[in-house]
């Protein structure tokens, strides 16, 4: 297999081997990571069942909606504590990554004809294309998350809520189970084989910046209604234990790359 950039090593040659220990915050007023399991109870019982189906039988849809609560959209869950999954962490990562490295694989549906407004209005270069040199060469996005037929190297957990409630919004109608503004997720993300620049690259897709010599997670937006609705779907990263290292990985990382940023806070 090639790689796309010829200076980068061999990728199960030796490199940076390590954990970085992240904490999310929500900094909008809710955030809604859904677990596509809805919840509704029965209020009374339908003690007339069938002279409500014979009803609607003959064309008379009965009204119901006194025998149940709203439709509530739940967030995902592990051992009763709330969580934001890997996968999703991680495909955060990678959208930000092919969004702002040049030359990168950037994978949209062939049936995909549209998208948000907001989405276009902040996200508005490069212009999405696909991936036509996976196999035979492997773009810096790939290398580092992987790809079909191609392993990652990096692992992300998921991230579990230790700080902060759960309210419930009503957004046209149906109920949304999402932490409120403070709340906070850890999580941590190991990492294998990386150079400097890769490690960088990790950093820079996960919202680090450098701001007077130390890394500042930046807004990026995450989860339901981010697109739509103000009060959703912002959070930050930061460290857990930022070292001085990472700021040089990020620091070759931009110089050799150049990425795009953009400004999420829309």
């Amino acid at each position: 297999m090639q790689r796309y950039n010829t200076q980068y090593t061999k990728r199960n040659s030796p490199g940076l081997e390590g954990v970085l220990e992240l904490e999310m915050e929500v900094v909008s007023e809710y955030l809604h990571v859904g677990s596509g399991i809805y919840d509704v109870e029965i209020l009374k019982p339908l003690s007339d069942i069938d002279q409500l189906v014979e009803s609607a039988i003959k064309g008379n849809i009965p009204d119901v909606s006194n025998y149940f609560s709203p439709l509530v959209h739940e967030m995902n869950r592990y051992l009763d504590r709330i969580v934001i999954p890997g996968s999703t962490i991680k495909g955060l990562v990678r959208t930000r990554l092919e969004l702002s490295v040049r030359d990168s694989c950037f994978i949209v549906s062939s049936r995909s004809n549209s998208s948000s407004e907001t989405y276009k209005k902040i996200f508005r270069y490069p212009k999405p294309r696909r991936s036509d040199r996976f196999p035979d060469n492997v773009c810096p996005v790939c290398d580092l998350l992987g790809n079909s037929g191609l392993s990652s190297r990096v692992s992300f957990s998921d991230f579990v809520m230790d700080q902060g409630k759960i309210d419930y919004v009503n957004v046209r109608g149906q109920y949304y189970e999402s932490s409120v503004k403070g709340s906070k997720f850890r999580g941590r993300v190991v990492y294998h084989s990386l150079k400097a620049t890769d490690l960088g690259m990790l950093l820079y897709g996960l919202g680090f910046r450098i701001k007077n010599g130390q890394l500042k997670g930046k807004v990026m937006l995450m989860g339901r209604f981010k697109y739509s609705d103000k009060r959703f779907g912002r959070i930050v990263f930061s460290l857990v234990s930022p070292m001085q290292e990472y700021v040089k990985a990020l620091n070759e990382f931009v110089n050799r790359f150049k990425p795009y940023d953009y400004n999420e806070e829309w």
